[in-house]
Parts: structure tokens; sequence; C-alpha cells
């Protein structure tokens, strides 16, 4: 039993905040971990802790002219680092943060760790925060540390509480990626510039997530016919050896729901499904008939239980699978809602990926957010959609995320609206969904993505964010 006194005299043990956070683990020590956020559309990634540290003390940042937090971890802030100036620092209620931030300019809040929403945007601190995945509690500029000590030497400080509120333990990485077609130009530099040559710049993130989704919208064939010479036409299939790709980037899991599964027939299609069988990968969004393809995919990892769901309403009808014939999943959404319902009273996480209208503009056509709206109405953690060659925005429903299109992975489109795209790596943590990080990349020479640079990256996400629509966010 723990009891709480008034006086150090009467005190067998005490709890002081450490004054320096970066203090080496000796003893009984308590670290907790907060987070800078601010509004989901927010296009900074980055800022200093001596930046944030002048808006606490009354000057205004470029990014950021004010602070809300809650009273406890003003009180906690304040012994860190001085006195707040009231003008820049404001408390409110926890349930009063998220509206603040997202219904005011350049408000930015600092929460505990086990407060995120997905809602927010994660905003690294001296170049790190908690969604990266070298991420260490003992170096991060917004980690308060405690110390346990007694006051007398015969009773030891033996009682539990947490060591931290951040446990690498807990978390799990879920990277979404756009469409894969490992063909036409991208299949003749694999073949001239080598096997891995596609993915040299993207293998390391992408295969550093806990579960990698990949999309890929061609089956494998041994009788497709050879990259080279370069085949420009639209019937898609690809040299079983280019496997080896998604094994680079770590991918777990394959979406069948692409409208080219049965470009070259059943065949390849179910030499595919075998393919992918025999090296370890689980299958969803297509199979070998109607119902199965319906079916979901299951994970646990690190106490967070994820199922996913995917299937293509656009067709064309002929790839579809049927009662007794192999393709890709039809779309039921009476059908998927009752699987979501179902999945979540069983505790899982439900994420969902469409294969849907390929809109040849940044905005979402009304039959494509018609449908993802009343999948959302089910309340999925994430809705993605992994059909758009061309990249679409985001938005929320309630705590659901939803992105209409995350634009191509590895595919040979160059224009000025195909080359930029997404992949979205999504964090679960103690069996909740708590957020995302938007990666960009660009197409080079027709078949080699690679990550944006800052000024490239701000002006993308910009571009995206002011065709989103935010409405009713914050409530």
């Amino acid at each position: 039993e723990i009891n709480i006194v008034s006086g150090e005299d009467q005190a067998d043990c005490r709890i002081d905040l450490a004054p320096e956070p970066n203090l080496k683990e000796t003893g009984d020590l308590i670290r907790w971990v907060y987070v800078l956020v601010a509004p989901y559309p927010t296009t900074t990634d980055e800022i200093s802790l001596h930046a944030i540290q002048k808006v606490w003390h009354g000057e205004n940042d470029a990014a950021v002219s004010q602070l809300v937090m809650d009273d406890a971890t003003r009180g906690v802030f304040s012994e860190i680092w001085g006195d707040a100036d009231s003008n820049t620092v404001k408390v409110l209620s926890k349930e009063s943060l998220l509206p603040e931030t997202w219904q005011k300019e350049a408000v930015w809040a600092i929460i505990p760790f086990e407060a995120m929403d997905p809602r927010w945007k994660m905003i690294r601190v001296d170049g790190s925060c908690p969604f990266d995945l070298d991420f260490n509690p003992e170096h991060y500029a917004l980690s308060a540390v405690w110390q346990i000590q007694a006051q007398n030497e015969k009773k030891p400080c033996k009682f539990p509480l947490p060591e931290s509120n951040f446990n690498r333990e807990k978390l799990t990485t879920l990277t979404l990626t756009g469409t894969t077609a490992m063909v036409r130009q991208l299949a003749y530099h694999i073949e001239t510039d080598g096997l891995l040559y596609p993915v040299n710049n993207i293998a390391a993130v992408l295969s550093a997530s806990d579960i990698t989704h990949i999309s890929n919208e061609v089956s494998f064939s041994p009788d497709c016919p050879p990259a080279v010479p370069l085949r420009r036409e639209a019937r898609f299939c690809s040299d079983p050896r280019y496997i080896c790709i998604l094994e680079a980037i770590g991918a777990d899991v394959i979406e069948l729901t692409g409208n080219h599964v049965l470009d070259w027939g059943a065949e390849p299609f179910l030499y595919t499904l075998d393919l992918y069988y025999k090296n370890g990968y689980q299958v969803y969004g297509g199979g070998l008939n109607a119902e199965q393809s319906q079916e979901p995919v299951f994970f646990e990892h690190h106490g967070n239980r994820i199922a996913m769901l995917g299937c293509n309403a656009i067709g064309p009808e002929n790839i579809l699978a049927g009662p007794d014939t192999p393709g890709a999943a039809p779309c039921d959404l009476e059908k998927m809602t009752q699987q979501i319902t179902d999945l979540q009273e069983d505790g899982w996480q439900v994420v969902v990926t469409f294969q849907h209208l390929e809109w040849p503009y940044y905005d979402v056509p009304p039959l494509q957010s018609h449908d993802f709206y009343a999948i959302a109405k089910a309340g999925p953690v994430i809705i993605s959609g992994s059909q758009a060659h061309i990249p679409q925005g985001m938005t929320f429903v309630g705590k659901t995320f939803i992105h209409f299109g995350l634009g191509n992975l590895l595919f040979d489109q160059m224009s000025d609206v195909e080359r930029d795209s997404f992949f979205d790596r999504h964090y679960f943590y103690d069996g909740h969904y708590i957020g995302n990080v938007l990666e960009t990349i660009r197409l080079e020479n027709y078949s080699q993505p690679r990550f944006l640079q800052t000024d490239e990256r701000e002006s993308f996400l910009r571009l995206i964010f002011d065709t989103c629509s935010w409405n009713q966010v914050s409530e």
C-alpha cells in the first residue's frame, strides 16, 4: 500500500523530477515520453528544441506561435524549462487540446505519448520522435525523468510503478503502399540495371516495418515474354525472378485486388498464388473464388491484433473472382461492413484497402468517396486506396483515417501528376491505432523511386492537403 504524505520528513520515499532528462539509468527511474503534435495537415516535419523553448518563454516561431497542454504537462516542463509565458503557453483540459490546435493557426500541443491520436501529426524534435524506427527515449528532448529515492535506508522503495509510458515491445508498424506493377520500362531497367535496381533507395525503410503491404497488380508467369527489348503493351505479366524485389523490401502481405491480375489468364494467377504461399507471404483481396478472396488476413504482433480486408469495386467484371473461378475480390459493401463489425467485436483493429476508380486528377470522384465513406461508418481504423496512379488526399471520419489514393510504388509512370506518390507508415500501440507518417517518393528513370527532399516534400504535401476536406475532423 502506498500512502501520500504532506511532509518530507514523514516520507520513506520521494519522487523528484530530475533536472537532466538524459540522466543515465542509475537507480530507480521513471522516464515519461511526451510528444509535440500539430493538426494532421501540417507540412512541417521537424523543429528544434530551442525553437520550442523560445515559444515557451514568450517568443513566436515561424511554424508555431502558441503551445497548448494540460495542467500536469505544463507543471512538468515548468520544472525543466522554467516558468512559461502565459501569452504563448495555454493550459486546457485534455478534451480541448485537439479542437484548439485544429481551429487556430500555428497552435501546437505537447501531450504525453499515451494520449496520441491519429488526427494529430507528431512533430520530430531535434531530429527525433517516438515514431522513428530507431527512437531512443534516453536521447529524446521531450523525455522527463523522475528519480525514486529512499529516505530511510531500512525501508527501500520497492513498490510497483511504471518505468515508462513508452515500450517498444507494445509498438507495431504497418506500411501500406500503392500500385506495384513490375512491367514495361520498370521491367526493362530490372533487366539492364539489376534485379534490385528499382528499390535501392527505398528498401531499407520499407523492410524496417513490422508488417509491409504490397499491392501487386500483376501475376508472375514462367512464360512471361522477356522485358528486353522494351515491351510497351498494357497486357501485363512479370518474370518470377522479380519476386526477390518483394523480399528485398520486406513484404509480408500481398494485396490481389488489382485489375491486371488475370491479364494472362487464370493459370499465371494460380501459379502466382502458389508462389506467394511457398515464399511465406499472406495474401488477401483475391483468391481461388469469391468467398476466399473476401476473407481477411490476420497479424498479431506485440499485442496488437490487425485484420486486413480488401476488394475491387470497379472491375472489369472478367477479372473478379466468381463462385467457382479465381480472381480479384469483388466488393460487397454490406458483407464487408458486417465483417468489420464482427472483427472489431473480437478485438481486431481493421484495415481496409480498395481497388477503385483510376481517376486522372488529384481530387476524389463521388463514386469513390461514396464507397470509402460508406465503409468508414463501420469504424475501421484505416481505409486506403491502392488503385491510384495519381496520388489523392486524405481525411478522417471520427478517428478512422482515410487515404483515398497513395499513387504508385513501383510502376513506370513519369508524368508531372504521376511521378510523386506516398507510402504510409501506420503505428499501433498497446492495441490501439495512434497515427501515421506519410512517406513521399518521386520516380526517376521510369523505374527507381527516391525520397523527396525537404522542399520537394513540403510542396507536395501542401498540394495534396489543399485538395482535402477536413470538415468536422476535430469534433
